[in-house]
């Protein structure tokens, strides 16, 4: 009787001996696929994070690409800034780094992509970036022999006619000549903002509406920063216009000459940032001052040579805070001559792009030289903004294409 007893027992615990075998072997089974899934999971993430280094990378670079010889090698100092000393990895731990930044450069979407060094044109017009992360460890896939990966997340970002941009509070009235695809002005031509050659005058624009009423601050700290954004380019869109003599808005002008008032307008160059050089042309070079400007006083960082009473250029200002083609801009052209719109307003027939001449006083009109078309590639002017479609005017911005 005892041993005929004793036979089922042993049989259960044969059975629950199995059953725990079986299940510990199951829940290294999950083990094991919950850790492939925490390491597919961080690498997606880390991925992703790559993804946005190398998409702020391209942007920030092609914005640089304007056709100069240098322009290139300022698109991959501005994409590695952008990419690596802002962007973080790894859940956001640490920065990504300049290092792992590697900026391209083409003519073509699908062209011969090369370094800002490495024979990159003049005339590139897509920017490509590449950022890496070699090495990464996992945490579960080494016990399968896979103890690392190396990541690489790639753009390229050209730009494109924009639909809304972010553009200084100015207008510029339409000329004579009889091209009306540059807005009746030739390359080079010398344009007074002002609808008359009385001293001092300025055409200053509410370019997303028609009321100039309201009060000057915000246009004066549209021009100290990047502009008005969400700015529609539409043409045939009526702006309010102001134009006459605006002292009070002289410091927004100048200060993208790094010249600052003393002691009134408490502007400074980290708040107002000046372009490269500030060198003016009164009256300018014949045939334009656009190379002169772009050739030697820019990369040499040269300051306003003159001076005008009650302001003052601060010493080393274009290279402590210098930023490119602050003085190169966007503008809306106008019919000043139509009344479609109503008092105080004029309808907008395209974008141009304007290099600011000089810096201004109440007694000096506020110069302009024109540089074509703000669509045109070879403007040199880019801002930011939305891209448009195939029948957008607006000036240029970046878009990533791949």
């Amino acid at each position: 009787m005892t041993e005929q007893a004793s036979a089922p027992v042993r049989g259960a615990q044969q059975q629950r001996g199995v059953f725990a075998v079986a299940t510990a072997l199951a829940m290294l089974v999950m083990l094991g696929f919950v850790g492939l899934a925490i390491d597919a999971s961080r690498l997606q993430l880390v991925q992703a994070e790559l993804q946005n280094s190398a998409d702020a990378c391209a942007l920030a670079a092609v914005l640089e690409l304007n056709g100069l010889s240098d322009a290139p090698s300022r698109g991959a100092l501005a994409g590695q800034f952008v990419g690596g000393a802002h962007n973080r990895r790894n859940f956001q731990a640490e920065l990504v780094g300049t290092g792992q930044v590697s900026p391209t450069f083409s003519t073509t979407l699908n062209g011969s992509y090369q370094a800002a060094g490495g024979g990159a044109a003049a005339a590139s017009r897509f920017a490509r970036c590449s950022v890496t992360q070699n090495s990464l460890r996992h945490f579960f896939m080494g016990l399968l022999g896979v103890g690392s990966s190396n990541l690489v997340a790639t753009a390229t970002a050209t730009v494109m006619p924009s639909q809304s941009v972010c553009a200084i509070p100015m207008s510029m009235c339409k000329g004579a000549g009889p091209n009306a695809n540059t807005f009746g002005y030739q390359l080079g031509d010398k344009i007074t903002l002002g609808t008359s050659q009385v001293s001092g005058f300025f055409t200053w624009a509410n370019v997303l509406g028609t009321d100039t009423s309201g009060s000057l601050e915000p246009y004066a700290q549209a021009f100290i920063g990047f502009g008005f954004c969400e700015v529609p380019t539409a043409a045939d869109r009526c702006i309010g216009i102001h134009t006459g003599v605006v002292t009070s808005l002289d410091d927004g002008w100048n200060s993208r000459f790094g010249v600052y008032k003393q002691g009134g307008s408490g502007l400074d160059p980290a708040l107002a940032i000046p372009d490269l050089t500030g060198y003016g042309y009164r009256p300018p070079p014949v045939g334009g001052a656009y190379s002169d400007y772009t050739q030697n006083r820019a990369p040499s960082r040269q300051a306003f040579q003159g001076h005008i009473p009650s302001y003052t250029s601060p010493a080393n200002v274009h290279t402590h805070y210098g930023s490119s083609s602050r003085r190169l801009v966007s503008m809306p052209v106008v019919a000043c001559s139509s009344s479609a719109c109503g008092t105080g307003a004029k309808p907008i027939l395209g974008w141009a792009c304007a290099l600011m001449l000089s810096p201004k006083s109440p007694t000096q009109d506020a110069e302009i030289e024109f540089r074509g078309r703000a669509d045109d590639p070879l403007s040199g002017c880019r801002t930011a903004g939305l891209p448009g479609g195939t029948d957008a005017i607006g000036p240029l911005v970046p878009v990533l294409v791949q």
